[in-house]
């Protein structure tokens, strides 16, 4: 449990107001991302300043900066093993269907809730702005990231992207401040890229992060940060899960994108491909 959600849940100190407010974030986060400062106040018979100093007692700078981070830290925290059944010896194949899909289908339901549109946006207008990307992803991460890479070409952005550690290193070394830096990172924690993070930001560069960790030295680093949820019940199949989210993102991302461009100018260039090049 993190720290805020802690504090939200003991509620030492709060007033009534305060305690109102709480009570009703924890209750109903899910739908957190489509409310303004008003209708919360409205929703917690409070006012909007309340909501403003509600969130500026938590160490926030206002509501919106207050409600990304709590959104992303309550997709971790429902994501706790708890709430998954594991699997065992006497699972039937159905069983473990049933299970697989429960943990998969509730994965991308918490990714939609905690995915915040002012963030997609972020994100979108960044890419948009980049000069060119350069990816960072390693293991089945990279799949994800050679997806995205592939589906951005098709509106017109160009990028880097390779499986060699050695070359990711040369690649964040040598990355302009023009480039736009995604990394692609389940824990966060990665010792290699986040050297490489490191690096991109000793030199003044953007870092877009997709991740499940939100608190972490990544997400220190980053400048954009989109959350994804994932499972810890089982080591083996946490990466499984995320990857699924990630793809999720990334679809989010290349159909804004996509719809942005116009689709008429994506299909004539999809048409030509396979006019041209026979695969």
């Amino acid at each position: 449990m993190s720290k805020l959600i802690k504090e939200l849940k003991e509620q030492e100190g709060f007033s009534d107001s305060e305690k109102m407010i709480a009570d009703f974030l924890l209750e109903n986060y899910r739908g957190l991302a489509a409310l303004s400062t008003r209708q919360l106040a409205k929703l917690t018979y409070t006012s909007s300043a309340a909501i403003v100093r509600f969130s500026q007692k938590m160490g926030f700078e206002g509501y919106t900066d207050f409600k990304i981070r709590f959104m992303a830290e309550m997709l971790q925290y429902v994501n706790q093993p708890q709430k998954y059944e594991g699997f065992n010896s006497r699972d039937t194949v159905r069983m473990i269907m049933d299970k697989v899909t429960h943990m998969e289908v509730n994965a991308l339901k918490d990714t939609h809730a905690g995915l915040q549109p002012v963030l997609v946006v972020k994100a979108i207008e960044a890419i948009k702005a980049a000069g060119h990307l350069d990816f960072y992803a390693t293991d089945d991460n990279y799949n994800i990231a050679n997806l995205a890479a592939s589906s951005l070409l098709m509106v017109d952005k160009s990028y880097s992207l390779t499986a060699s550690v050695g070359q990711m290193y040369l690649m964040a070394a040598s990355a302009p401040r023009s480039h736009l830096s995604i990394f692609i990172s389940r824990t966060g924690e990665n010792r290699m890229l986040v050297d490489m993070a490191r690096t991109i930001k000793s030199k003044g560069g953007k870092i877009l992060l997709i991740t499940s960790e939100t608190d972490t030295t990544l997400g220190g680093l980053a400048d954009i940060m989109l959350p994804v949820a994932s499972v810890k019940k089982l080591e083996e199949l946490g990466p499984r899960i995320f990857l699924a989210g990630a793809k999720y993102v990334v679809d989010v991302l290349f159909a804004s994108l996509v719809a942005q461009k116009g689709l008429k100018d994506v299909s004539q260039r999809d048409n030509w491909l396979k006019l041209h090049f026979q695969y």
